[in-house]
């Protein structure tokens, strides 16, 4: 409920701060002084994924790196949509699973323990003033599909290194994620993001969360 609040909420406010915050920069470039695409474009992304809750998703997983490429849609009523498709893996942390079970071992689990996490995901990105500045806030809220891989373990009984077991192998589950960041205006066609993203999936087990770290360059 509180997630689904703040979502709601957001564009609202962020809408208003942006506006502040335009209000307050010079050296705006009008839209019609620069080419028609400079508004919308097409960006990558490069960062860190981390696991954010429940148990024991959070506490056996590592963040890891990631990659995205995202792309702005503007409607006919200025509103800017944006499509995001993104993968990352994050990595089991092996000597703490087995510590924290009392069992001193170099077992080697292997990889298939890891989480790959694809995403393509849709979301509102506020409404085109037809303005450049050369620095300007960025916020996004939204949603889309999530395939997570290999979220649970389940320890049975440990002799002496254990038997587990990977479930919910192939699951693909909607979720919802909000972010905000600042943009930065290299030149007329280039622009500079650093952003950050939390994500919430509701897988029909328990939910997941986990949170995005990003920077990424767009062609305007």
């Amino acid at each position: 409920m509180t997630l689904t609040f703040f979502l709601a909420l957001a564009p609202f406010w962020l809408s208003g701060q942006q506006r502040d915050l335009n209000s307050d920069l010079s050296g705006g470039i009008p839209r019609d002084e620069v080419p028609l695409a400079v508004v919308w474009g097409l960006s990558l992304y490069g960062g860190v994924t981390s696991p954010f809750a429940p148990d024991p998703f959070v506490d056996f997983w590592q963040p890891s790196v990631n990659i995205a490429v995202d792309a702005d849609i503007l409607l006919r009523n200025d509103a800017i949509l944006g499509f995001t498709v993104g993968h990352t893996s994050l990595k089991f942390d092996q000597a703490k699973f087995w510590r924290l079970r009392g069992v001193d071992s170099d077992a080697k689990l292997g990889s298939d323990f890891n989480i790959p996490i694809t995403t393509v995901l849709l979301s509102f990105r506020g409404i085109e003033n037809y303005m450049l500045y050369k620095f300007s806030a960025a916020y996004e809220v939204g949603g889309g599909i999530y395939s997570l891989k290999n979220t649970e373990i389940d320890v049975t009984y440990l002799d002496p290194y254990g038997s587990y077991t990977i479930s919910e192998a192939e699951r693909i589950d909607f979720g919802l994620f909000a972010g905000l960041g600042v943009k930065v205006l290299i030149t007329d066609t280039l622009q500079l993001t650093v952003k950050g993203r939390f994500h919430h999936v509701f897988k029909p087990s328990q939910y997941h969360q986990f949170y995005d770290l990003v920077v990424g360059f767009t062609l305007l």
